[in-house]
């Protein structure tokens, strides 16, 4: 059986605080930002639980803002 690593491409997978934590931001903010497609899964657990490519939270914190 494959570990969670493998599945995501060899990437180390984070937890949802490991990204909160990394973004600085509450979790209501993480799934605000999971449901408007700015940041997604690359995998979920057997038991549901989701976890996030460390180079996906990165691009995230590198992109520019768009002008509001």
């Amino acid at each position: 059986m494959a570990n969670l690593s493998e599945l995501a491409g060899s990437e180390e997978l984070l937890r949802p605080g490991q990204v909160q934590k990394l973004l600085g931001v509450a979790a209501s903010t993480l799934w605000t930002y999971v449901h408007q497609g700015l940041l997604s899964p690359a995998h979920r657990t057997p038991g549901g639980h989701a976890r996030y490519r460390e180079s996906d939270v990165v691009s995230l914190l590198t992109e520019p803002k768009a002008a509001a």
